[in-house]
């Protein structure tokens, strides 16, 4: 495993100085090859171990990839995968396949109604779990996270921040398309939009039963980082 991220590392570095006639050699048949390798290997959530490393640096090679005609072909497939990397690796991965998605769509036009489909399911997956997210790790009595450990992609704050900037770009390239779906879901947006942390919450009211008006982080807050995330998730999703 250290060899395979050794060599994916300096594949890495490379990925930007690729010329047009070593790219259409080459890109067509790594990129099948790097998704695979991240279909069937297994998602790790711990930012010290080898397994982590390397899949980051793969997701990070395919989100690299410069656009051309020589990888259209490809940008389906691409598609699919950070779909599937969405709903079963790690937030930091997804939040570079959001990032990847909006790349594909912004270079290559690429949406159908299959592909919106999925990841708006993805998404009303994300507001769903966010509810609970926000009382496991911004209550008075949540655990503190830890700094090295991230969580899936799908029960994470970053990531729906993300996810927000993709409906951006659909509605900018397929608004058409794109508006059914995102209006459907407007009753989760303001749910999500609603929510409040619990520590949060009793900070306010017991300034509001003094006549006061609370602002800030209620100091009982165990994860300021966490809460911090879920404030600009809410923000862009505004």
């Amino acid at each position: 495993m250290k060899t395979k991220l050794t060599v994916a590392s300096e594949l890495r570095e490379m990925i930007d100085t690729v010329k047009d006639p070593d790219s259409a050699r080459v890109l067509p048949h790594m990129i099948p090859v790097l998704l695979d390798i991240l279909r069937t290997g297994e998602p790790s959530f711990n930012k010290d171990s080898v397994e982590f490393q390397f899949r980051r640096c793969l997701v990070e090679i395919l989100h690299r990839i410069p656009s051309s005609d020589v990888i259209r072909p490809q940008a389906l497939p691409l598609f699919h995968g950070m779909l599937f990397l969405l709903q079963n690796d790690n937030e930091e991965n997804g939040i570079t396949c959001c990032k990847t998605i909006v790349y594909i769509v912004r270079s290559f036009r690429t949406l159908t109604e299959e592909l919106l489909t999925e990841f708006m399911g993805i998404l009303q997956e994300n507001f769903r779990n966010v509810k609970d997210l926000v009382v496991d790790t911004l209550s008075e009595d949540s655990m503190p996270l830890d700094p090295n450990v991230v969580l899936p992609a799908k029960r994470s704050f970053k990531v729906l921040a993300e996810m927000t900037l993709v409906i951006v770009s659909f509605l900018q390239s397929h608004r058409p398309m794109a508006l059914p779906a995102v209006q459907s879901t407007l009753p989760l947006n303001f749910e999500i939009l609603a929510l409040e942390s619990p520590a949060q919450k009793k900070a306010r009211e017991d300034y509001e039963a003094m006549g006061e008006f609370w602002t800030g982080m209620a100091p009982t807050i165990k994860n300021p980082q966490a809460y911090s995330d879920f404030i600009s998730a809410q923000i862009k999703m505004v």
